[in-house]
């Protein structure tokens, strides 16, 4: 089914690379020789609209030879087994163009695949059973028609195993379904002439020696069959591109290569490129774009960060950059590789996604920031939240969006007719890869901390088995589920105005290091607020992760994490104390940003309005500071919730921003040396108009 083109948001620079990939030269020596072509690789963390991308990317080639293949879903198959379904694909007929035919694969193939056994003491005896077998492929080929009919229907019996023709496997005769107009006599010539060409025998000995290796259960064997094989597919690309010309490459989609399988056939594919291109200075016409979800199976060149991979963003992607990072001489294959990382949607996208439904505008906004415009989340917000509204209307239905019940994620066992909250159902897909069950309860301690290195260095993962200390950080950053740190300001509260806080503001920064995705990490700290006392519960981590900071000597974190803890009382002391001997405004706001965006273990109330529930909790946990310095306390508390967009509704209008700005404006009352910047601060809480 076609991708509706205004529902795929934020691969428009991934569109323009395709489509200069996808061209021809056609002047030139590239138009003779052809030009390198990258494995794009479109990298994103489950649920980032990888398929998607490659199904539009496959609705934007349908005019010309193209072919899909998903390795998660198919049985696993070998390089060789890959490059022959992807034959039968792009040898699809178009109007007008000549069809794409297979020679040398399917002569290949039919030594392979097909039972013979040839003698190479005797040449002769072979060549006739060669000859034979040709023939009878050329009589069991189904016609044109036949097989546009029947193509799909016979790939799914083959399949199960369930069809099998005499004396041909089905997998050939897929494969020689365009063959009645290729004269046998021909496809003998011209495979034959090519794998004597090949293997450095004479030509009939080649082919016994491929019919030996595809019979052979040895490794070595088994890997030369498939060399072999896959580089008839491609010369079978290359020469029908030499004789015809076309405006576009040939396209291959490839779904979850980082697979075992998906690897083996790009590896192959990438050796074979590099030899042809190192040999014979030619390059085949087929374009590969794949997608992953795993980084550390990518080939690539190495980058430092969590993902080790150097990535670019689709806005950056383009088939220039790729030329110009190769490096010369290239040192090893990489330069091959192409990964690039699709992005969150921003929130313009997130609201053009909901401007049709007539409840979702004003509920977008709160999809975005609860998200973070990770693709599958959005939608399924959208979904809970237009039920919800449609439902029952008001803010407390959306307060408790992550509560509604939704059915469980695909793959669940034994809970088909079960509905679970969407916030549980959300994490269980979004880490539905992770190898270990270890790692997953690893991770619901480690999301305390403000930076992943943090938990790590802290000590948290003392208690879990000496694989998952050894592989949490590497596996959480090869998924991809680290990301740069938010701005902390007043946009990220209700406010106005986004990153005009530097980290420079302040004579003890924030290191700045990657954090978990906001979106899992909100889920994951709801499983760790869920965890009854003992062990290690929201109590006993967030107190390691305090004393560890205040060891080290980084009070902005210490702070942070005893307002996670409800220690508002030393809170409120620090920022009354610091707001005198700052040297700027802006210091004093980093400041009080870095720590309010503290965590909260129970941050929203669905019956109590959050600008009723700040000045309540300010009294309750602080009454020393609400006596002495109530503006600063209620200021921390609003600040404190309003991390949390829960409790900014209505988004229009946040109600925190009132008593928000109203804080400011006191404290500037009360703090001359400051007065201005606090002013002009409580003036980014302002009613929107």
């Amino acid at each position: 089914m076609p991708v509706r083109r205004e529902r795929l948001m934020g691969v428009g620079g991934i569109e323009e690379l395709f489509h200069a990939c996808r061209t021809r030269p056609d002047t030139g020596e590239e138009q003779r020789r052809g030009r390198a072509l990258p494995v794009v690789v479109l990298l994103g963390p489950r649920g980032s609209g990888k398929t998607v991308t490659l199904n539009h990317l496959g609705y934007l080639a349908s005019r010309r030879p193209h072919a899909l293949y998903d390795f998660a879903s198919a049985a696993p198959r070998r390089p060789f087994e890959v490059a022959a379904r992807l034959a039968i694909g792009l040898s699809h007929g178009f109007p007008r163009q000549p069809r794409l035919r297979f020679p040398r694969l399917a002569l290949g193939l039919l030594v392979v695949r097909t039972g013979l056994s040839l003698d190479e003491a005797e040449p002769r005896r072979a060549r006739a059973a060669l000859r034979a077998a040709l023939r009878q492929a050329r009589e069991h080929a189904p016609s044109d028609e036949a097989a546009q009919r029947a193509g799909a229907a016979l790939t799914l019996l083959s399949d199960l195993n369930l069809v099998q023709l005499p004396g041909l496997s089905l997998l050939v005769s897929l494969v020689q379904r365009g063959l009645p107009r290729l004269p046998v006599d021909v496809m003998w010539r011209t495979g034959l002439a090519w794998y004597g060409d090949q293997a450095g025998y004479r030509r009939i000995d080649a082919l016994v020696a491929l019919n030996q290796l595809g019979a052979s259960e040895a490794t070595g064997d088994r890997r030369a069959a498939d060399r072999m094989l896959c580089a008839a597919f491609l010369e079978d690309l290359r020469a029908h591109y030499a004789r015809h010309g076309r405006d576009r490459e040939s396209v291959a989609l490839l779904d979850n290569a980082d697979s075992e399988q998906g690897r083996a056939f790009l590896d192959l594919l990438v050796e074979i490129r590099e030899e042809n291109a190192a040999e014979r200075g030619v390059f085949d016409p087929l374009l590969v774009v794949a997608t992953a979800a795993h980084a550390g199976r990518v080939p690539g060149p190495f980058a430092p960060g969590p993902a080790g991979l150097r990535t670019c963003g689709p806005e950056e992607a383009s088939y220039p950059a790729w030329r110009e990072r190769i490096p010369r001489p290239a040192p090893d294959t990489s330069w091959h590789w192409y990964p690039v990382r699709l992005r969150d949607l921003t929130a313009n996208e997130v609201a053009k996604l909901g401007a049709e439904i007539p409840q979702l505008p004003q509920i977008t906004p709160l999809v975005h920031r609860l998200s973070y415009g990770h693709p599958w989340s959005v939608a399924q917000l959208h979904t809970v939240a237009r039920r919800a509204v449609a439902r029952h209307g008001g803010e407390t239905e959306l307060r408790a969006v992550l509560d509604h019940p939704v059915p469980p994620p695909p793959g669940a066992e034994g809970e088909a007719d079960r509905e679970l909250p969407l916030a549980q159902v959300a994490l269980r897909y979004l880490l539905r890869d992770l190898s270990e069950d270890d790692q997953h309860a690893a991770l619901i301690v480690c999301s305390a901390a403000r930076e992943f290195d943090t938990a790590v260095d802290s000590g948290l993962l003392s208690g879990f088995v000496m694989r998952t200390q050894d592989t949490l950080l590497q596996e959480i950053g090869a998924r991809l589920w680290l990301v740069d740190p938010v701005p902390e300001d007043a946009g990220a509260h209700g406010g106005r105005g986004s990153g005009y806080l530097l980290p420079t503001a302040h004579p003890q920064p924030l290191p700045g290091r990657p954090v978990l995705h906001p979106w899992l990490r909100l889920l994951l700290l709801r499983e760790l607020a869920g965890r009854e006392a003992g062990g290690q519960d929201w109590t006993a981590v967030h107190t390691a992760l305090r004393d560890w900071h205040r060891t080290h000597d980084r009070p902005l974190d210490a702070y942070y994490h005893s307002l996670a803890l409800g220690d508002l009382e030393p809170v409120v002391a620090r920022l009354n104390t610091s707001l005198s001997t700052l040297p700027s405004t802006d210091e004093w706001l980093y400041e009080l940003y870095a720590i309010t965006a503290a965590p909260m273990r129970r941050p929203v109330d669905p019956d109590e309005p959050s600008s009723r529930r700040a000045p309540r909790l300010a009294q309750e946990l602080a009454p020393t500071a609400f006596h002495e310095h109530r503006a600063l306390s209620i200021l921390v508390t609003s600040l404190w919730l309003s991390a949390d967009p829960r409790n900014r509704l209505p988004t229009s209008s946040p109600e925190l921003n009132y008593t928000i700005r109203t804080m400011f404006r006191e404290l500037g009352v009360h703090s001359h040396a400051r007065a201005a910047g606090l002013i002009h601060e409580a003036a980014k809480y302002e009613a929107r108009l």
